[in-house]
């Protein structure tokens, strides 16, 4: 096995880590990120395009009205599976290519699948969390955001559930809670801005319910696919420096090598 060299890192070696995670498996990782984004960029340019046609003109189309009724009934369903099964699938491909053993986009994607309901499950009670942290304004979410930061990794790499992902994730946030903040708002920052300009680059060209919104949507779509890696490999690095800081990782990794 080929296991790297962990230490204990810096907030700026953390985020090196993951620019280098990120470049050194770009393609394999933009390519999980595409399989699982361009369906949901190719519903939007669909729904787009039943919706135009259906306000195109001063007469309803009552077929276009109809599937486009139905297109907006899947599309939260949809859009659910593509970004829980995302976040599983490169989590997974981030920790493999991090630990030295890097896999293929399908192996990723059957990974995220088959740990798809603990994903959901651990997603909607940080979602859940996060909001009850807004009663304490925004320093409340941005608490609970901080000590929940580990909760994918905890469902991904370790396999654990739900509810003991939450548990897990605080204990490894316990007394570093500005190194996470750190990276975590950096990750946001570096993975948001293209998506955010994409959008309002397109929200100033089109009316809401016609086809250019919908290319605009869809074009933020897959900017999400290209950005998105990042942001799951600095939580996927982050992670494994808690580990190392908190539970010596990189001390029972090489007594075990060592054994072996």
């Amino acid at each position: 096995m080929n296991v790297p060299a962990l230490r204990p890192l810096s907030v700026g070696e953390i985020l090196d880590g993951a620019f280098k995670v990120y470049r050194n498996q770009f393609g394999t990782m933009l390519g999980t990120s595409m399989a699982l984004y361009l369906p949901l960029a190719a519903f939007q340019l669909v729904a787009g395009a039943m919706t135009s046609s259906m306000t195109a003109g001063s007469d309803i189309n009552p077929a276009a009205a109809l599937t486009a009724s139905l297109l907006a009934l899947l599309a939260m369903p949809l859009w659910v599976v593509c970004f829980v099964a995302m976040f599983g699938a490169l989590t997974y491909q981030a920790s493999r290519a991090y630990m030295g053993q890097p896999v293929s986009p399908r192996d990723s994607i059957r990974h995220g699948f088959s740990r798809f309901f603990s994903l959901l499950g651990a997603l909607f009670l940080m979602s859940l969390c996060i909001g009850v942290g807004f009663l304490g304004l925004v320093i409340g979410a941005v608490f609970v955001w901080i000590m929940l930061f580990a909760v994918i990794p905890a469902v991904v790499v370790e396999g654990r559930g739900a509810v003991e992902s939450l548990t897990r994730s605080q204990e490894l946030a316990r007394g570093a809670w500005g190194p996470i903040f750190l990276v975590l708002l950096v990750a946001v920052i570096i993975t948001g801005l293209p998506g955010w300009a994409v959008q309002i680059l397109t929200s100033l060209q089109a009316e809401p319910g016609t086809m250019s919104a919908a290319i605009g949507a869809a074009a933020s779509t897959v900017v999400g696919a290209i950005t998105a890696p990042f942001s799951i490999a600095a939580t996927v690095v982050l992670y494994y420096d808690r580990r190392v800081k908190a539970e010596a990782l990189d001390v029972h990794l090489a007594a075990g090598m060592a054994g072996a």
